[in-house]
């Protein structure tokens, strides 16, 4: 189903490498978006050179789209800056989910979900059985 399955630890040691991507995808649509409103009013050799910074801004954005889905995550939203990984909880496969400014991947959603159906992760610890103390019976011992 999916090419990768990430544990927490592993879709937290992305983040910072996904946040470097976000800031330069914002900062190459920015920069789309000033070439395009000029675009109408540019003439000959200005709207050529226009023409190419489209084409390189767009080529740039379709590549580092490109690169995170070849590291296995899912770019759902660029201005929210939110990242699904795909990940288990309780045995089931899920999206890992990340908004940036979240210091870590502290939630997820089934995979029909979205952000709307958020859960936080639970801090799964194995709950193990107390030692007997001397002279004190526990139930079935």
């Amino acid at each position: 189903m999916f090419a990768r399955i990430f544990t927490k630890e592993e879709a937290d040691a992305l983040l910072p490498e996904i946040q470097r991507v976000l800031s330069q995808m914002r900062q190459a649509r920015a920069e789309l978006k000033e070439a395009q409103a000029r675009l109408p009013e540019a003439r000959g050799l200005e709207r050529r050179a226009l023409e190419e910074e489209v084409r390189f801004l767009l080529g740039s954005l379709e590549a580092d789209a490109r690169y995170l889905a070849s590291l296995g995550v899912f770019l759902k939203d660029l201005d929210q800056g939110l990242v699904d990984f795909p990940g288990r909880v309780g045995g089931q496969v899920v999206f890992l989910c990340w908004k940036e400014g979240e210091p870590e991947v502290a939630h997820y959603h089934p995979l029909s979900g979205g952000f709307a159906e958020r859960r936080p992760l639970a801090e799964e610890t194995p709950t193990l059985p107390q030692k007997a103390r001397p002279g004190e019976k526990r139930p079935g011992a």
